[in-house]
């Protein structure tokens, strides 16, 4: 029986050293694959939140004097209003002087109601809180209709 033990404990420890590798082995395929995870997340956040190229596309006009299917460019921060200083002008009489603001922040447009008195819409629903756009979205200001486009 003492000869059979120094075998079987290597046996043993054969087994257990398979058992290391194996988990060490899948810990290192995970560590790889969190990385690139990673990698690929930061990668996707530096394109976004380098580029704030956004414009407003005219839909619809009212009664403004813009023509539909204008192009207005986007600052990264520009305020759309009646008053000459806006940086997007909009000759509506339901728009108030300093109407709503677009933004770029956190790699994405923004749009807060600067307390108007008809309000801002966003696909349908009121804007009460600044919220995030994406590419595509409708902004109705006034009687003016404008979709936020690459």
């Amino acid at each position: 029986m003492l000869n059979s033990l120094p075998f079987e404990w290597f046996i043993l420890l054969l087994r257990l050293l398979f058992v290391f590798l194996l988990y060490f082995f899948l810990f290192q395929v995970i560590r790889v694959m969190l990385r690139e995870m990673q990698v690929f997340a930061a990668g996707e956040d530096q394109e976004t939140s380098s580029d704030p190229n956004g414009h407003l596309l005219v839909k619809d006009a009212g009664d403004s004097g813009l023509r539909n299917g204008l192009r207005i460019p986007l600052e990264p921060v520009t305020v759309i209003g009646r008053h000459p200083r806006a940086t997007i002008v909009l000759d509506d009489a339901f728009v108030s002087s300093e109407h709503a603001q677009l933004s770029w922040s956190d790699g994405r447009w923004w749009i807060t109601d600067l307390d108007s008195t008809n309000g801002t819409v966003l696909n349908g629903r009121d804007v009460t809180v600044p919220t995030g756009l994406r590419f595509g979205d409708v902004v109705q200001i006034g009687e003016i209709s404008l979709q936020l486009v690459p």
